[in-house]
């Protein structure tokens, strides 16, 4: 028998070595498969099954993102505007809050 290098052929026959009742050695010579070849992927099997498995998760969004902010500070002021305020007032705003 020749032997398939895909993960489905190994995994099919990591499963039906678990339920046989053999060992990997008594399977492998039963099927004519390599025993260590076997082992490997049993083994291999194994450690992907007990990694998380990642996933995309659907994400619906609800709303309108809150406005980006620039925040500025003059002297003891503070003040947040929106992302393309008009610059002209917001120079008129910085002039007048200075006199005061």
């Amino acid at each position: 028998m020749q032997a398939s290098k895909t993960e489905a052929f190994w995994r099919r026959h990591v499963e039906a070595w678990r339920s046989s009742g053999l060992t990997q050695k008594q399977y492998s010579a039963k099927h004519g498969i390599n025993a260590l070849t076997l082992a490997h992927w049993s083994y291999l099997l194994k450690r992907r099954s007990s990694k998380p498995a990642q996933a995309l998760v659907p994400v619906r969004v609800i709303g309108e993102a809150p406005p980006m902010t620039v925040e500025l500070q003059h002297g003891a002021w503070r003040i947040a505007v929106p992302v393309g305020t008009d610059p002209r007032w917001l120079a008129a705003l910085i002039r007048e809050t200075s006199a005061c």
